[in-house]
């Protein structure tokens, strides 16, 4: 069984380091807008050990249309507990925060691998992509909530 809530930007840090960015200082994995008020951090726990995170950040993106927009950022699930539905779990709990707070948009960009799995929760792919050199070619995705 396991427990999902809202957690402190400090909290997901290590994780975000330990899963998106191994070989980088922890330093790296801290966001801009990891602090500001808006910003929603979300953990999830087994046993009282955070094993996933995920953050939304209040950003809009000049290349989507809507007033209200968050941004997901900083997925990171522990590897021996991926395909829990952590992540899903994560994503469907931030979502459920941001429409109870009137958020219309929910984007974020990801690599072409990672494609089916945001599709499975409901984004769209845009026409929007970008090579960033560290992580390859970068899709932009969006939902509406």
């Amino acid at each position: 069984m396991f427990e999902i809530k809202p957690i402190q930007s400090m909290e997901a840090i290590p994780l975000r380091q330990m899963v998106i960015s191994p070989d980088s200082p922890l330093e790296e994995s801290k966001y801009i807008g990891d602090e500001n008020e808006d910003t929603i951090h979300i953990g999830a726990f087994a046993k009282d050990q955070l094993v996933g995170a995920a953050s939304f950040y209040k950003e809009q993106h000049d290349k989507l249309s809507g007033k209200s927009m968050y941004r997901l950022k900083g997925l990171a699930i522990d590897p021996g507990h991926r395909n829990e539905l952590r992540g899903q779990t994560l994503i469907l709990f931030g979502e459920n925060l941001l429409a109870q707070n009137k958020i219309e948009v929910l984007w974020c960009t990801t690599k072409v691998s990672n494609l089916p799995y945001y599709q499975h929760l409901g984004f769209h792919e845009t026409e929007h992509t970008y090579n960033d050199g560290e992580k390859g070619l970068q899709v932009l995705m969006v939902k509406h909530i």
